[in-house]
């Protein structure tokens, strides 16, 4: 397998584990804000959203900007990518803060209830962004 099938083959994976996480991290919130008030729910939910953060990052520029492989995976298209999800990530927590704040101006949900909504919404925007437009792309 030469360095361009490999690459293909781990971007569709890297785009496959975003859909993952981004899944994985919507449910733990909707099971956080319904019926599993724990605080377990509660860190692993931080936990959760805090490694897709961490998937948003360009790590691989900065940890091997020498190596082929990571050169082929971090282009100009995939910056691009990274660019737009984000953007989609900003106007999704935007929405997602104007719609809730009605609810917490009236004290039916709690501060940290909100930021989770938020943070949720910011994330899970531009991780399913992100992996649709890499996926995109690799056909």
């Amino acid at each position: 397998m030469n360095t361009i099938e490999l690459a293909e083959r781990t971007s569709r994976a890297w785009a496959l584990m975003l859909y993952l996480l981004g899944g994985i991290l919507l449910l733990v919130e909707l099971a956080g804000m319904t019926f599993m008030r724990r605080d377990f729910v509660d860190g692993f939910w931080l936990g959760i959203a805090m490694v897709c953060a961490l998937t948003l990052l360009p790590w691989r520029r900065w940890l091997k900007p020498n190596s082929v492989l990571n050169r082929m995976l971090e282009d100009e298209a995939v910056r691009e990518h990274r660019r737009m999800s984000c953007t989609a990530g900003f106007w999704a927590s935007l929405v997602a803060a104007l719609a809730v704040a009605p609810f917490a101006h009236d004290a039916l949900i709690g501060s940290y209830d909100v930021a989770r909504i938020v943070a949720t919404a910011g994330l899970f925007a531009a991780m399913i962004s992100f992996a649709t437009l890499e996926l995109r792309a690799a056909r």
